[in-house]
């Protein structure tokens, strides 16, 4: 499990046992005589119901700042929760990560979390005792990122109790023409076969160690290590170097253990060398312990030149507000903020009139944190109203309600 995930499940189980306490009067004691302490009962959420409704046109952003309670440019530093319209349905992102230079992040996917139980909290920090890797930021989605963690794919962390990142020896395919479906590339248009097998200098972590080979020349066999502690750096496997210069030529970027793509530049997963996991996608322990791993997986790097059904993925930016949608046509399926309608006889079910229609759904909900890291929302999607009722591809209002923790 990542520690994402891990932490994900912390701020649920600590949101739990907050609910739960805010029942009750000041401190508690166990059956040993502990005392535990005092649960706060003052709410910061002092800020509350305050409406954002946006009318969005194709292919546009729009940014709220839950400082000020308005709506911003995106092209300010300032924005805390950005909703990107698409043709026809947004995505949403918070100002962290690689979607913006802030401190953000959100707690939940709307899936995770409903408005009735977050309307309950008090203090969305829990006190000051929700660890800072609880809040998920966004992140790159590519082949080398675990899209439904947001963490990367090809380390597991803390398996052996010392908070280390333990490589598994994927190996990724990374082409510089992904029109071209196929493993083997030119002398002007190469692909790479790449793996990442180790986070460490000495004691120091943030340093990338891969092996990677033309796919032209498989026993061809070069390393790297790239400082990615300080922002990204970026490599050319073409000459064998990296750069601070994202103008330059470059297929890859690291960031600590975060990776993209440059334009242009398409990647996939080869292989994951046998061994490493079970059949429900556990970690297998002894096999990450094997000091012979290094040597034996070599094969599998060699062996990505013969790789078939190539199919080449680029950069995107996931983020936990963007869940995969549940349900299975001709039913309505859900997005966690909203309900898309397939069928008119799905539409009508749910009192809309006519079939590709959007119906908010307010029970799902979320936290976030503002760009500066220290005030917070808690929203959810109240309304998507249409311009004319009957008409699926009329202009649409989404309305989002807030409530905010000011900061200190």
């Amino acid at each position: 499990m990542s520690h994402l995930n891990l932490a994900k499940l912390f701020a649920l189980s600590t949101l739990s046992t907050l609910l739960i306490a805010c029942g009750g009067g000041g401190g508690s004691s166990d059956n040993s005589g502990t005392s535990n302490p005092p649960v706060t009962n003052t709410d910061l959420f002092t800020v509350k119901g305050k409406q954002w409704s946006i009318t969005p046109t194709a292919n546009n952003a729009y940014c709220y700042d839950i400082d000020t309670q308005a709506e911003i440019s995106c092209t300010t530093t300032d924005w805390d929760l950005k909703f990107a319209m698409g043709t026809r349905t947004p995505l949403l992102f918070t100002n962290s990560g690689v979607s913006g230079s802030g401190n953000g992040g959100a707690l939940y996917s709307p899936f995770d979390a409903t408005w009735t139980n977050l309307s309950k909290e008090l203090d969305a920090t829990q006190g000051g005792s929700l660890p800072a890797q609880a809040w998920s930021v966004d992140a790159y989605s590519n082949a080398f990122m675990d899209t439904s963690s947001g963490s990367n794919s090809f380390f597991e962390y803390d398996l052996f109790g010392d908070h280390r990142m333990s490589p598994n020896f994927k190996t990724f395919l990374v082409t510089t023409d992904s029109s071209a479906a196929t493993a083997i590339g030119s002398y002007e248009k190469p692909v790479f076969a790449v793996q990442i097998y180790n986070y460490y200098q000495g004691s120091t972590s943030g340093y990338i160690s891969i092996r990677y080979i033309n796919t032209q020349l498989p026993h061809d066999v070069k390393i790297l290590t790239i400082d990615a502690t300080q922002g990204w750096n970026y490599v050319d496997l073409i000459t064998g170097t990296t750069s601070k210069n994202a103008t330059g030529q470059w297929q890859l970027a690291f960031n600590r253990y975060n990776v993209q793509l440059n334009q242009g530049i398409g990647s996939m997963v080869a292989s994951q060398p046998a061994g490493f996991y079970s059949a429900d996608g556990k970690p297998i322990i002894d096999k990450f312990k094997d000091s012979n791993a290094y040597v034996s997986t070599e094969a599998d790097l060699k062996a990505a030149a013969s790789t078939t059904n190539i199919k080449w993925g680029s950069n995107s930016i996931t983020s936990i507000l963007n869940p995969t949608f549940k349900g299975t046509y001709p039913q309505k399926l859900t997005y966690g903020w909203y309900n898309y309608y397939p069928t008119l006889s799905a539409a009508q079910a749910d009192g809309l009139q006519a079939a590709h229609m959007l119906k908010a759904n307010p029970a799902g909900a979320t936290i976030i944190r503002g760009n500066k890291g220290n005030s917070y929302a808690r929203l959810h999607l109240t309304d998507v109203k249409y311009a004319d009722p009957s008409n699926a591809s009329s202009a649409t209002t989404w309305t989002f309600e807030l409530d905010i923790q000011p900061a200190k």
